[in-house]
């Protein structure tokens, strides 16, 4: 039986840009982990008993490679730049406080969905925006572990390329 988590995990994923429906368990499992921040890793290893859940660090990691290469991919074949304004382009799409504000004007709301600890639910639900675009990075990294390049492409191209 899955868990609210894991059912508000659908219910995002069903959503623009993504529109995934019936992910196999190990997908779906896959996304959880991407909307996972540490603050909640850490308190879930602190219970009693102990419970170990993966955060997104390891899949933000992928991400962010994939999310550059994208960039670079999108800026060297779309655009006539040179070489130094191509770099400043890549940087304004990929810096954390650029994605974050894409991610809140372009969707998807992942404030509403990702898994933090206690710490940030003190006061309302408080999402920082490089945790938003860390978060942003590991679903590009699930993204492409499930369904391939071209699909992360299309939600880079939807949610950061976007003007």
């Amino acid at each position: 039986m899955e868990s609210d988590f894991e059912k508000n995990v659908r219910e995002f994923l069903a959503k623009p840009p993504f529109c995934y429906r019936g992910l196999k368990e190990d997908q779906l499992a896959l996304f959880c982990e991407a909307l996972t921040h540490d603050s909640y890793s850490n308190e879930a290893a602190d219970m009693d008993p102990p419970r170990k859940i993966p955060s997104y660090e390891r899949l933000e990691f992928l991400g962010d490679a994939v999310l550059e290469f994208l960039v670079c991919e999108h800026v060297y074949k779309d655009t006539d730049l040179t070489e130094g304004p191509m770099t400043d382009y890549k940087q304004d799409k990929v810096a954390n406080r650029m994605l974050s504000q894409r991610i809140m004007e372009n969707g998807p709301d992942i404030d509403s969905v990702m898994r933090v600890g206690n710490g940030h639910l003190k006061n309302g639900r408080s999402i920082e925006e490089n945790m938003r675009a860390d978060c942003f990075e590991a679903l590009i990294a699930a993204v492409y572990l499930t369904f391939g390049l071209d699909e992360a492409r299309r939600l880079v191209r939807d949610t950061v390329l976007r003007t």
